[in-house]
């Protein structure tokens, strides 16, 4: 038989079992990620910490994340706020970029970035997000479809999770080669010309030895509905100085600067198209809308494909 005691009672401490880490985990939850955001990568959670007033991963074990169910179960010592984060440069560099117009002040803006496909719309001052393709899925119903000015679809599509815009310092964690600063080369796009990323067949080690010191573009006179022929591309090199058009196709097996035969250089690539393009392309260009010119220039800044790609 036990023996009774008479102190009754006793208190007993009891110790949870530590994760890996050593984190006593007293509290488990479960989230269910939301249908409007998209997370490429298995999301970082974070714990807000009000002494240090920062975000920190520490303090958080057994994380297990449910693809099919959307849904993410941890451990924490105690309640925090919770935050679920992602990498803000896992879609760069991009894999390839098209600007095409489609219309009379109009234009496609097409980024294929590392794990979606966005495709933009433009006209006049305003811009609309055709579709975002994920594993030949399209996602973000809710945001598609909706005119909206550049800035607006900049942070919808920010809030969603798809961040193709690089900040100031996105040069310190992207792999991209040292290039020729967008800010000198002044693209101009009008509604007779397409611009398009150079040889998205070549790999990227060919790539980094190419645009170490020049800055490949092609382009394409557009005048008529659909996409540009394969015939109708030109490439041009810009070194920081001048343009000039290569004899190089997307098809040649080694880089070469051999020149277009009769073919002069310019110190922008606007005059240069002056010398190929037709003369109704040419009314085109001297008609194009300020507003629609505007929206261009705010989306090729924002995404800066030029040196991102």
């Amino acid at each position: 038989l036990p023996k009774l005691l008479d102190i009754g009672l006793e208190v007993y401490p009891y110790c949870p079992g530590e994760a890996e880490d050593g984190t006593q985990a007293a509290v488990q939850i479960t989230l269910r990620l939301p249908d409007n955001v998209i997370y490429f990568k298995v999301p970082v959670v974070a714990r807000w910490d009000p002494a240090g007033q920062q975000w920190r991963t520490d303090g958080i074990s057994s994380i297990t994340y449910e693809t099919e169910g959307k849904s993410i179960t941890f451990g924490m010592g105690a309640f925090y706020t919770v935050a679920l984060l992602q990498d803000a440069h896992l879609n760069l560099p991009y894999q390839a970029w098209e600007l095409q117009p489609t219309g009379v002040d109009e234009g496609l803006f097409t980024v294929t970035a590392v794990f979606a496909t966005i495709r933009i719309q433009i006209k006049d001052n305003q811009c609309m997000l055709s579709s975002v393709v994920v594993e030949e899925e399209e996602v973000l119903s809710h945001i598609t479809g909706k005119w909206m000015s550049p800035f607006a679809l900049r942070e919808a599509l920010k809030r969603a999770g798809v961040n193709i815009f690089p900040a100031e310092y996105s040069h310190k964690y992207v792999p991209v080669p040292t290039k020729v600063s967008a800010r000198e080369f002044p693209v101009g796009f009008s509604p007779c010309f397409s611009l398009r990323s150079p040889f998205p067949a070549l790999g990227p080690a060919v790539l980094l030895h190419l645009t170490v010191y020049f800055f490949l573009q092609q382009v394409s006179e557009h005048l008529k509905a659909g996409s540009a022929k394969a015939k109708d591309w030109s490439l041009y090199m810009f070194n920081g100085e001048k343009v000039q058009n290569l004899k190089l196709t997307e098809t040649s097996e080694a880089f070469s600067e051999e020149l277009e035969e009769e073919s002069e250089f310019h110190s922008t690539l606007y005059h240069m198209l002056k010398d190929f393009a037709s003369q109704e392309a040419m009314d085109k260009v001297e008609r194009a809308g300020f507003l629609f010119i505007d929206s261009v220039y705010q989306l090729l800044l924002a995404t800066r494909v030029l040196a991102y790609s």
